[in-house]
This record gives structure tokens, C-alpha cells and sequence, in this order.
């Protein structure tokens, strides 16, 4: 393809590189609905009443009781309860059994939405990968490290920072930005409630208080700047407040909607009251709520609908710094029945200039203003503007972000896939980041947060978190790009984004897989594609070979060029050359990719290198290394379904002596 403007398609921007020179579209960036009911059928029976939690943590209690074995010195070790239990236990354990050793990637990313930064030492700052837990940097991002892999669940969705001790930390867990029902299932993955730490994160307990399904989806928190004792959570059931710094917790809203509450904010320029605003409801008709005296009463005391509209979706909420009785509010569009696919675009970005009161809100612009760029803050802009042959899909569900300007309350910030900027209260929007553009920030925005020192000129630093990790643009007040082909035009972006995943190890894996030597790896992830990597390039060098979301992998042990790999939506691909690129391989499967899973599971025969499986209502087979498939089996009752992993990345364990 060559662009409007005459240039080419820039290379290696996350496409499936189908063959050597390839200039197309880029392919689709992930599908995070179809991604997450992957996970229900792999890890739930069809039709099985099963807690997923109840047997993590029945397995985590068996495993405190097992004894270890040292291969390296052929000898059996004390349990994890052992050496709890016992004080004077062998210091020595630890090193008799090995230590583990990052391989990486670090410079990938994964899903991201929650961030802080240190307000006196801002070099300091904390991230919570959605399954890799909480992550800690004392340099800026030059480095990060994980805090606590053993925490009992570490799928954390949210922090808040004590505003008068920033060593206090509280992390919710479940990732509740999914109503699982309207997709089939109704066992979602979820978290364990909320977390807390008083060191800085080197150290968490979970509040027992929030052991309980109120909290299995923890999807924002707030810490009253009046009073510190006092904490907000938004979870599936509603609004609840803690008055002693979380000891305790009473549900103060209960919204009525299915998917609880997503957003809440808090006005810090109140002298007695904690004024909170929530926004309510994702995937059904969603509302604002307003309560000027939080802290005081019972259920749904003073609490006041004060925004709502019919087809409005999950919304997310930001109040301006610098005057805070402007607040704004990004609502998609939610739509039943059979326009379920218009779900998530832009509804509308609302506006209060009076603090969120019932009769202040207005809309500054809607999903259907004739400035075609304004109505694509929650779409694929790019597949809408440059690709016609594609439908543009709305993900304000899952990616739904706003952030005013500490200085300006007209200057405002709304992420979608990418980053769109106004100038003018919110009227007028235009393009600062590029998902498909390699020096750009990743596709699926979570957050936005400023720096501490942000002044709007000398130091303009922002960061912005989502499914690639952790992000910085140094100046976030550059010139936007506008017009009607803003999404072809990534050349003209000035605003500058630099990753900030350094060893920050949060990749979500579908599967992988080590080459003979066990020095090369590679695998499928979330939103990131299909990953290489080597003892040779280290933790951050790591590559990209493959764009989307990254399938199963495999290479042939006899010939480590040849490599086997898929994207979703069976996309199945081959290289011969080590991975610089790929042609697909799929001559011969005739059935339709409804009858195959997201991701697809295929495996290698270890005796025959060209011969490999893949499953789908039926098995396939090649025989001659994907150069033709034929089926090898009558279509099957349910789809063929192959157990993985995910979450950290790839790890080795390194055996001393």
C-alpha cells in the first residue's frame, strides 16, 4: 500500500508480515472480548459449575506442605510451611535450590492500568501489570523490578496512593472491565480483593475485610485527601468506603447494574467533605453518581444520579486540577440485542463547569458530529479512515481513559486505541499517538498520568499505560494532527513517545516454546504478537515477529530457521528464514474460522518435525511441513482444547553447583 501522502506503509509496524516486503494494512490489533472468553473454555468445562479461585488457593495451601528436591545435589528440602514454621530451618534452602533468572522480554510490555508516581521522588514509581502483578522503578523507568510474586493473586487492576504517606499503597485485584454473561459465560476470572502496603510495596497484605465476592473485581480506588483513613472502591457491586484505612468496609452505593461501578473520582479541594463521583454501568445503560458528603451515611446516602443518556455505555471521569468544577466524562455507546457490534464507540464527551451537578453536564461533542476524527476516540481510527474495507468496531468497554491538563482545564486528553488531544474544552479532537507506528505508543489506552513536576512548557512529561506496558512523552502539549486523514498522516505526529518497559516483565503468554539449545525462545502474547528473544540479545532485546495477538508456536529441531506460529482467528503462519518473515501456511483447511478458537492450539509430532496437529470442530494434519492441510477427523461435539499458561513472561531456573 502506499500512503496518501505518497510515502510507504512503515515496515514492522505489528502487521503479520505475510511475505518478505509485504507493505499492507496492518492486520487487526487484539479482539479483548474473544480473548478473554478464550480463557473460560480453556480453564472451565462446558457446562461445569467450578470456582477457579477456590482451586488456586486449595493448591496453594498443598503446595506450602510439599518438600522440595535439589536435582543439583540429588537432596530432599523442607517444605515452604517447614521453613516458615521453623527458625532455625537451613538458610541455605533458597541457594541449594536454585534462583530464577528473568529471560525476558523486558522491553514488551503487557497489559497495564494502573500507575503511580513517588510526589516528592518521582523517580520512584509503582505499575501493576493486569496478570503480572505490582512492579516497582527507582530510576526513572530505567529498571523495574517485581515486588511480590507470591502475593495470593496478582491480576491487580488498580492502585491508590495515601496522600499523606506515599509509602501507603492500596492495589485492587480482577480486572472487572468484562460483563462475562453477555459474552456466554458466567464464571469470570477475578481477583482476591485488595492488597496493601505501608513500605513502599517491598511488603503486602491482603485486607481481610475484602475476601469476599463484593471485591472479586476491584476496578478503582481513592483515597479521601481530607482524611486518609477514609477509602473508596469501585467494584462489581457498587461503591463501598472504608473509615479505617480499609480495616472495615460498608457499601455506600449499589447502582442497580449489571458490571458494578468502573470509575470514581474525588475532588481535593474541599475542605470537610469527601465529594466523589463514580461512574456506573458498562454493558447496559451506564450512569454518573454524585455524593458531596461521601464519607457520612449508609447505602446509597446522598448519592445522586446526575448524568445519564439511553444507549450510554462505560464511562470513565476526570476532573480538572486547576479548577475542579470542571469535570468531564467519556461515555461509549452501548447497544442490546442485535447491534451489540456498535458497543463502544463514542456516545459523547460530556462536560460539567459547575462540579458535576445534575442540571450542569452538557455535551461537548457525540459520536455522531460531522468532524468524522472526533467520533473515532474510541474506534480503530486507522481501519475507519484508511482501509474502507473494513468495519470500524468501538472498544470503549475495554479501553476507556480521559485526563485534563493540571493547568488548563480545556486541555484534555481521551484514550481509545490511541491518544487524542482537544485544545478547546473538549469540542475539537485531534491525534498524539500512533498504535501501528514502531516509535509510537502501543495500541489500548488504560491510563494517563502526569508528572509530578509538569508545567505545561519546560516539562511536559505525561505517561500513558495500556496494553503495551508503560509509555512517556516528553511533551504532551506538541501539535496534534487534525483533518480528515489524521489516522494515514503518523509523519506529522510531534508529540514523541518512549517505552518505558525496561526489564518491566508483564507479557501475557498464550504459549512458547525454547529453541534445542535452550538460548532462543519465542511465543504468542496479548496485543503484543509473537515475541523472539535469546540469551544473546538479553532480557531487553527481545523482537517482535508477528503483530496481533500471538498464537502457539513451534520450531523444528532439525532445522531451527523453520519456524511455525499463529495469530487469532486462525492465522497460521511459517517462516524459513528464522523469523524475518512469514508466509501463510494454510492451503487445504476448509472450514470456517468460527469453527476454530481465538487462539488456536497446535502442536509438532516429535518424532516428525513436518508433521503437525492443529484443532479445531476437527483435528488437522500436515505432513509436509504446512505446505497443505487435510482433515484428520469427523467434526468434533465441542472444540479441541489445549491447557497453557500465561502472565510473566518466559523464566529459567539456574542451579548452582
Amino acid at each position: 500500500m502506499v500512503w496518501p501522502d505518497g510515502g510507504k506503509a512503515p515496515d514492522r509496524i505489528g502487521e503479520a508480515r505475510i511475505a518478505a516486503g509485504s507493505e499492507e494494512l496492518p492486520r487487526p490489533f487484539d479482539e479483548p472480548d474473544a480473548a478473554h472468553e478464550l480463557y473460560h473454555r480453556k480453564r472451565i468445562p462446558s457446562g461445569a459449575a467450578v470456582d477457579p479461585m477456590a482451586l488456586y488457593r486449595a493448591a496453594r495451601e498443598h503446595m506450602l506442605d510439599l518438600p522440595r528436591y535439589s536435582t543439583a545435589r540429588k537432596l530432599l528440602l523442607p517444605s515452604r510451611r517447614e521453613m516458615r514454621d521453623t527458625p532455625q530451618a537451613p538458610h541455605k534452602v533458597p541457594a541449594q535450590l536454585g534462583t530464577w533468572e528473568p529471560l525476558g522480554p523486558g522491553n514488551v510490555g503487557g497489559r497495564t492500568r494502573a500507575f503511580l508516581i513517588h510526589p516528592k521522588k518521582p523517580r520512584i514509581r509503582w505499575a501493576a501489570g493486569v496478570s503480572g502483578g505490582i512492579w516497582k522503578t527507582e530510576d526513572s523507568g530505567r529498571q523495574w523490578r517485581p515486588l511480590d510474586d507470591l502475593m495470593a493473586n496478582i491480576a491487580v487492576n488498580s492502585m491508590a496512593m495515601d496522600p499523606d504517606n506515599p509509602d501507603v499503597i492500596y492495589a485492587g485485584t480482577g480486572e472487572g472491565h468484562f460483563r462475562e454473561v453477555v459474552r456466554g459465560t458466567d464464571l469470570p476470572l477475578r481477583g482476591a480483593g485488595i492488597f496493601k502496603t505501608v513500605d513502599g510495596g517491598e511488603s503486602w497484605s491482603q485486607i481481610e475485610a475484602t475476601v469476599h465476592e463484593d471485591f472479586y473485581w476491584v476496578n478503582d480506588l481513592v483515597v479521601s485527601p481530607i482524611h486518609s483513613r477514609r477509602v473508596y472502591a469501585a467494584t462489581r457491586t457498587g461503591v463501598w468506603r472504608s473509615r479505617d484505612r480499609g480495616a472495615t468496609w460498608m457499601r455506600v452505593l449499589d447502582p442497580g447494574v449489571v458490571g458494578g461501578c468502573f470509575d470514581l473520582v474525588i475532588r481535593s479541594d474541599r475542605p470537610k467533605d469527601d465529594e466523589v463521583l463514580a461512574a456506573c454501568g458498562s454493558f447496559d445503560q451506564a450512569s454518573v453518581w454524585r455524593n458531596t458528603e461521601a464519607q457520612r451515611g449508609r447505602n446509597n446516602y446522598q448519592w445522586t444520579r446526575v448524568l445519564t443518556e439511553e444507549g450510554m455505555g462505560r464511562t470513565s471521569l476526570a476532573i480538572a486540577p486547576s479548577n475542579q468544577e470542571v469535570i468531564y466524562a467519556l461515555a461509549s455507546t452501548y447497544q442490546a440485542g442485535e447491534e451489540t457490534r456498535l458497543t463502544g464507540r463514542l456516545h459523547a464527551v460530556f462536560r460539567s463547569d459547575r462540579g458535576g451537578e445534575a442540571d450542569s453536564w452538557y455535551a461537548v461533542v457525540r459520536g455522531d458530529d460531522p468532524v468524522v476524527l472526533n467520533t473515532l476516540i474510541l474506534s480503530h481510527a486507522l481501519n475507519a479512515r484508511c482501509n474502507t474495507g473494513r468495519e470500524t468496531y468501538g472498544f470503549g468497554w475495554y479501553t476507556n481513559v480521559i485526563a485534563v491538563d493540571p493547568l488548563d482545564p480545556d486541555i484534555v486528553w481521551a484514550g481509545g486505541v490511541d491518544l487524542f488531544r482537544s485544545d478547546d474544552g473538549g469540542r475539537n479532537w485531534g491525534l498524539v499517538s500512533y498504535y501501528y507506528v514502531h516509535n509510537s505508543a502501543h495500541a489500548d489506552q488504560h491510563a494517563v498520568v502526569f508528572h509530578p513536576h509538569y508545567d505545561g512548557v519546560a516539562d511536559q512529561r505525561m505517561f500513558l499505560t495500556g496494553d503495551g506496558g508503560v509509555w512517556v512523552t516528553p511533551n504532551a502539549r506538541a501539535a496534534k494532527v487534525t483533518g480528515a486523514g489524521a489516522p494515514c498522516f503518523p509523519q506529522r505526529a510531534e508529540v514523541r513517545w518512549n517505552s518505558q518497559n525496561h526489564n518491566y516483565g508483564v507479557t501475557q503468554f498464550y504459549h512458547g516454546a525454547a529453541f534445542p539449545d535452550g538460548r532462543t525462545y519465542f511465543g504468542g502474547t496479548q496485543d503484543n504478537g509473537v515475541v523472539l528473544g535469546s540469551d544473546a540479545a538479553g532480557i531487553d532485546g527481545w523482537e517482535r515477529i508477528i503483530g496481533g495477538d500471538g498464537g502457539y508456536v513451534a520450531v523444528d529441531p532439525n532445522d531451527t530457521n523453520i519456524l511455525y506460529a499463529e495469530a487469532q482467528r486462525l492465522a497460521f503462519f511459517k517462516s524459513s528464514n528464522g523469523g524475518r518473515s512469514f508466509r501463510e501456511a494454510m492451503e487445504g483447511i476448509t472450514d470456517s474460522e468460527e469453527n476454530f478458537l481465538f487462539i488456536v492450539p497446535f502442536t509438532m509430532d516429535p518424532s516428525n518435525s513436518r508433521r503437525l496437529w492443529l484443532g479445531g470442530r476437527r483435528l488437522w494434519r500436515t505432513d509436509d511441513g504446512a505446505a497443505s492441510w487435510t482433515a484428520a477427523s469427523v467434526p468434533l461435539a465441542t472444540e479441541a482444547e489445549i491447557a497453557f499458561t500465561h502472565g510473566r513472561g518466559a523464566w529459567r531456573v539456574r542451579i548452582e553447583g
